[in-house]
Order: structure tokens, then sequence, then C-alpha cells
């Protein structure tokens, strides 16, 4: 990137100049060929991506991607970046939520859309977002397997099968109806098969552009150049007068508790009773909805994305010329966020301690040696709250959201930062300068 940022000064005199500039800097920085050149490959390639592998693959995304949450240094450790990605953050075990540093989780809450459960369900077919659903309220789907048996299962992540047909992710067929009566139970009129409702799949015409399904499980098949959709079948929703009694597919126990019942695939017995079968919102069903993954990948904010890396790019910038200015940049920015985060004052100091940019910071301008970040993490909190307190007047973190304290942080953490360099300040000189406007 051709733009540098100009820094005349060093020390807290040049940061006080940084700050009379930054935004005509910042300005000239976003608007320089180099950056607007990343910017423009970025907003015409990210929509192509649909998996990990897509973004650790394609080092121009990936870097604005990784510089967006100050993790460009980051770019070269794919295998590592591609887990953190594919985990997501849902899961309670995920790699991003067990490090220390939430640069990571920030990271894969981002791009959710990419973590192994959504890739799953919008990759390999033409019409995966379309048939991304996800259950609301009572109810399951009926499907047929691979060996005919009837199956039930409240997982709605479903696709175009090779044949045309609607299927779910394990190629089972979905039960439906082109009937427009109501449905009721076994004995409305349905075929049954052992107590279990037989109906038609639904099929995917090669000419259909497009589907849409709506909250009650109407599917329509949309075609070239718009106009009113083909109704091409329409879901429906079973239910059992005993849910528990289920039996997972392919097992002999009926309440497995260790599975998950909103994925998992069931069959009928003695205990659930018969199945129920009905429309979506109609006499108690539950209705459709715009699955998780859609959900994700809809609300992906690459606005965001870009100007978070721009701000981060010009802090590389900047760095480059002088570390302490980016570490003032990188502080003055983050405090505002975790100062007014309701997580508890300890566990904002523990973010703090496991942020390298921010706990290098407080270290230089609580006057802490190299060696204290060695100490029990128990006792490094105690110190940071006393310090804070005899510095600032209050053990939280809190505090920082105002701009005063912020600045204050600051200019303690420069004074001693360029003490520390050899500039030659006695002790005296540092505490006129501390004290000084």
């Amino acid at each position: 990137m051709s733009f540098q940022p100009v820094l005349p000064l060093t020390g807290y005199a040049g940061w006080r100049f940084l700050e009379r500039t930054m935004e005509r800097q910042q300005d000239a920085f976003n608007q320089s060929p180099g950056t607007q050149k990343e910017l423009d490959y970025f907003a015409e390639n990210i929509g192509k991506v649909t998996s990990a592998d897509d973004l650790v693959s394609d080092y121009r995304l990936l870097k604005v991607a990784l510089g967006a949450f100050g993790l460009q240094d980051e770019i070269g450790n794919k295998y590592f970046i591609k887990k953190v990605l594919t985990e997501g953050v849902d899961a309670e075990g995920a790699l991003a939520n067990k490090l220390a540093d939430k640069s990571y989780y920030n990271l894969a809450k981002a791009f959710s859309f990419i973590s192994s459960d959504a890739a799953a369900a919008t990759t390999g077919n033409e019409f995966a977002n379309d048939l991304s659903l996800k259950i609301e309220g009572t109810g399951y789907l009926a499907v047929t397997t691979s060996t005919g048996e009837i199956a039930y299962t409240r997982n709605a992540s479903l696709k175009r099968g090779a044949d045309g047909q609607i299927v779910t992710a394990e190629g089972y067929t979905v039960a439906s109806t082109r009937d427009t009566s109501l449905l009721g139970g076994a004995g409305d009129g349905t075929e049954t098969d052992g107590g279990n409702p037989t109906f038609s799949g639904i099929t995917i015409p090669d000419f259909v552009e497009t589907v849409t399904v709506n909250d009650k499980g109407e599917v329509y098949g949309n075609f070239e150049g718009g106009g009113r959709g083909l109704l091409l079948g329409r879901l429906v929703l079973t239910s059992f007068a005993d849910e528990e009694g289920l039996a997972v597919l392919g097992a002999d126990e009926t309440n497995d508790l260790s599975v998950d019942r909103e994925t998992a695939y069931f069959t009928a017995t003695e205990e659930s009773g018969d199945p129920i079968t009905g429309r979506p919102l109609q006499d108690g069903f539950g209705s459709f909805a715009r699955g998780e993954a859609v959900e994700a990948q809809e609300i992906f904010d690459a606005a965001s994305i870009t100007a978070a890396f721009l701000t981060r790019s010009f802090e590389v910038a900047v760095g480059e010329q002088d570390d302490d200015m980016r570490l003032a940049l990188n502080i003055d920015r983050e405090l505002v966020t975790l100062a007014d985060d309701d997580m508890s004052e300890d566990a904002k100091w523990f973010s703090i301690m496991g942020s390298e940019p921010m706990r290098a910071v407080f270290d230089v301008a609580f006057g802490l040696p190299d060696s204290f970040a060695s100490l029990d993490l128990d006792r490094q909190l105690d110190v940071y709250k006393a310090k804070a307190k005899a510095m600032f007047g209050d053990t939280g973190v809190a505090q920082f959201s105002g701009d005063e304290m912020r600045d204050k942080l600051i200019k303690m953490f420069m004074v001693r930062s360029e003490a520390s360099s050899g500039v030659g300040y006695s002790s005296g000189q540092i505490a006129l300068t501390l004290l000084g406007g």
C-alpha cells in the first residue's frame, strides 16, 4: 500500500499530532490505489466463498479477512485459521472459544456462514440456499430412507437430489403432498403403510431457476424471467402423542439422551403412538423458516469487514514507522468496546491480559517488568486492579470508556515507553510530563 502516514514527532507529542490529523490521514490511506485494489477484489469475490477452504486458499481474500481482526500476521498459518473457521463459535468446545485472544472468536463469528455445519447445508447443489430450512415449533419431517423405511427428523437442511427430488443431506426423500385438502392423522384419505402415512416427494424440474419455500411449507419453482411460480408441492409435518417414545433410527433404545433431537432420525414405536400428519401453521403444528446457515450468510456484513480492514491496516502502516503509535491507536479503539461490554470487570481484565497489544500498553503504563507476565493470573489481576486504583481512581476497566481516561492511559504509556527507549528523561521529568497537559 503506497500511502505512508505522516509522523513527524515521536512520543506523546507525536500522538497528539496524529490525533489531530487522523481523519485526513485515514481518508488518504483509504483512497490510495493499493488499498482500493484490495477492497475491490474482496467485494467482487467474497460472495463466491462457501467454505473455510475457499477462504484460506485465496490469499487476497484471507488478507482482508484476517486484517480486519488484527490477525494479518497469521496469514501463513492456514491450517490453524481453517480450523478456527470450520469449528465456528456455536459449540462450547470450538477452538475459537478456547483461545485467550478473542480476535479469533470475532473472526469465526463474522464468518460463521462457512463453519462446518453451515457449509454442509449450503454447498454442493444449486438450490442449497433455497432449501436450507428449519422447523419452528411442533413437527417432524417424514422421510423415506434408502432402505425404504419411514423415518422422522427435525433437520430441514434439504437439497435437490440427483433425480430432482427434494432430499435430506443423507439423500432421504422428503415426504410431501399435492393434495389441497387439510391433512389429519392416518385414515384421513392419505395412504398408510403400517401406521405410517406415505406421500409422494417433491421434484424440482430442470427448467426451474430458483425455489421458494414459505412458512406453510409450500414449495414454488420459479422460472427465468420471473412471473408467478409453479406450486411443486407442500411439505407436511408430523407429530406424535409421546415424542419421547420415538426410537432413534437404527438403534434399539427409544430415549437416547446423547442424541441431538434436532438433527437425528427417528422411527415410530408403540410408545410414541401412530404419526399424526398435518399442515404447517394448522392444528398446533409449527412452521418453516430460513435455516441458520442461510441466515448467517445473509447477515454477513461485508461492509463492516472492509471498514475494520481499513482501520487496522492504517494502524499497521503507522506501526511500520512507530510501533508505540500503533499500540496507542489499537488500545484507544479496543478499550471503548471492552469497557462497555456487559462482562464482569475481572473478565475484562483477563481479556486485556490475553490481548498482546493491549497488555503491552498497560504493562508499560503501569511500570511492570517483563517478568510480570509469568506470575499466576490471579496475582496479575490483583496487581492490575491495584495499579488502576492508584493511577486512575478505580479498579475497573469500565472507567476507560471515556476519552479523558483513555488519553491519560496513553499519555502514561507514551512517556514511559519513550523514557525506557533511552531518550534521556529523568524520573522528575517523567513526573512533570505526566502531570502536565
